[in-house]
């Protein structure tokens, strides 16, 4: 009994810093496999669909030392805040990786390795790497520096899957990177770092423990949430249905516009889900959906030129006229 009152006000500590509420899943099943996020912001980061062709001369944009590299891969990326931020994306050959906010987020103290902003982390993996154990194995030659960003610096954690099936979550916990490798990784949301968030999980009626499920906006309820669904889902008959069922999935943890956090977690923010995204890793295939508009819409990989030379491509997602298919749209 005493553990569990310290674990809880461990929790409670945890959370009286500020707080936002993006999810991320994934789910390998029979029929493909597929990751869905949902972006919650306290304002609009003005999103665009971003063709990055291989071959693209890039910097880490981290000041003195930063890294330097030329893109091996084409990508498909979700920029934002004027290209300063790389929300999520897709590379070529399957790699797939999501940044999401981690208010407890401590970096390592600056050494001679080359830096790389926070905000541009993932493009340098999608760019450079087709699974998820080649990204993490180039983790240590570089560091991640946090950059100011529209006037804040931002702590961020990452999340990674591939063709395969496998999966990483990977942190920075008090100045030293955590790093949480497997298809067991399937879910991940904010507060606090992964290790307690599994703890936690334990908690709860459909993994050992006498809780029901809970039902506020606060991180640690879309955590237990997302696993709870993603433990009882039935198998896909379709591509259709699998894309159907995981936006169903990742829809339970969307923050509506004006919701209130009224869990005991104390978060000070509760910010609303601007987009929800959907990326097949098997098919190369990436869903869209604004939340202030109906329509979704996809973009096929396959049908996309990435040979070098040919232009970096953005086209806005926030586009009520997109429907369906809009893979030519980056063929103009």
């Amino acid at each position: 009994m005493l553990s569990k009152v310290v674990f809880s006000l461990n929790l409670a500590l945890i959370f009286l810093g500020k707080l936002d509420a993006c999810s991320r899943i994934f789910w390998d099943n029979p029929i493909n496999k597929v990751a869905a996020r949902t972006m919650d912001l306290y304002f609009d980061e003005k999103p665009l669909f971003t063709l990055f062709p291989r071959g693209t001369p890039r910097t880490g944009e981290a000041g003195q030392n930063s890294l330097k590299w030329t893109s091996k891969y084409g990508t498909l990326v979700i920029t934002g805040l004027e290209g300063k931020l790389a929300s999520e994306g897709l590379n070529e050959k399957g790699l797939s990786a999501h940044l999401l906010y981690l208010h407890d987020t401590e970096y390592e103290k600056r050494d001679d390795r080359p830096g790389i902003s926070n905000g541009i982390w993932i493009q340098y993996l999608l760019d450079n790497f087709s699974t998820v154990d080649e990204a993490v194995q180039s983790l240590n030659e570089f560091q991640v520096v946090p950059t100011e960003i529209i006037g804040r610096k931002w702590p961020v954690h990452v999340s990674l899957e591939d063709k395969t099936g496998n999966s990483a979550i990977i942190e920075y916990v008090k100045g030293k990177i955590v790093v949480h490798v497997g298809p067991q990784f399937t879910v991940m949301t904010n507060e606090p770092p992964y290790e307690l968030q599994l703890k936690n999980l334990n908690r709860y009626r459909y993994f050992g423990g006498d809780l029901p499920l809970p039902g506020d906006i606060d991180s640690v309820s879309r955590f237990v949430r997302c696993s709870a669904f993603l433990k009882t889902l039935t198998e896909p008959k379709s591509i259709e249905d699998s894309i159907g069922v995981i936006f169903s999935v990742i829809r339970t943890v969307q923050v509506p516009y004006g919701a209130k956090d009224t869990s005991s977690n104390q978060t000070e923010d509760s910010w609303t889900t601007r987009w929800v995204s959907a990326t097949d890793v098997t098919n190369l295939t990436y869903y869209f959906n604004s939340t202030s508009l109906p329509n979704i819409f996809w973009v096929d990989l396959q049908k996309l030129n990435f040979s070098k030379g040919q232009p970096i491509k953005s086209i806005d997602v926030q586009n009520s006229k997109f429907v369906g298919d809009i893979s030519s749209q980056f063929m103009n």
